[in-house]
């Protein structure tokens, strides 16, 4: 006589609940930052920002290239030399030496005035137009020029 087959049946598997005093594991995501909303500066930091880039373009044009630097943030001065400023301003920025007048805009900061942008338009021997955007920091030696957009002519001068 032949053996019949025999069922089999396979446990299945028990589903191990948590016990309620098992914490959940942590996770290593970190938290997601706040944004940083800019706001638009108050008068008073603007014009803190537009003194300190008037005297900087002053020391451009009268070729002060050490009294420039100085109005460079403490971080900007720590990565980049006298020698290396001169040589970028000459390089990339070289109407900033020769511009005739500035005009200033659309400052925003952050909420704890610890750094803002600003924009600024300038005359170039009273011809090209051209427009740069400021990084500024605030330091115990007032705002300085962490750094600058890439200079772009914008129009023409009257």
């Amino acid at each position: 006589m032949a053996d019949a087959p025999v069922a089999t049946q396979q446990a299945e598997p028990e589903a191990i609940e948590p016990s309620p005093s098992a914490s959940p594991e942590p996770t290593n995501s970190p938290e997601p930052e706040p944004e940083v909303v800019p706001e638009p500066c108050s008068e008073l930091v603007s014009n803190g920002m537009q003194q300190t880039i008037n005297s900087q373009t002053k020391a451009f044009s009268e070729e002060e290239f050490e009294l420039a630097y100085s109005f460079a943030s403490p971080n900007f001065q720590n990565n980049v030399n006298l020698r290396s400023f001169v040589a970028i301003i000459a390089g990339s920025y070289g109407p900033l030496i020769s511009s005739s007048s500035l005009s200033f805009s659309d400052c925003l900061m952050d909420p704890e005035e610890s750094f803002g942008i600003i924009d600024v338009s300038f005359l170039q021997s009273g011809e090209n137009v051209y427009a740069l955007r400021y990084l500024m920091v605030d330091t115990a030696g007032g705002w300085r020029v962490e750094g600058a957009s890439n200079l772009e002519v914008i129009g023409k001068g009257a």
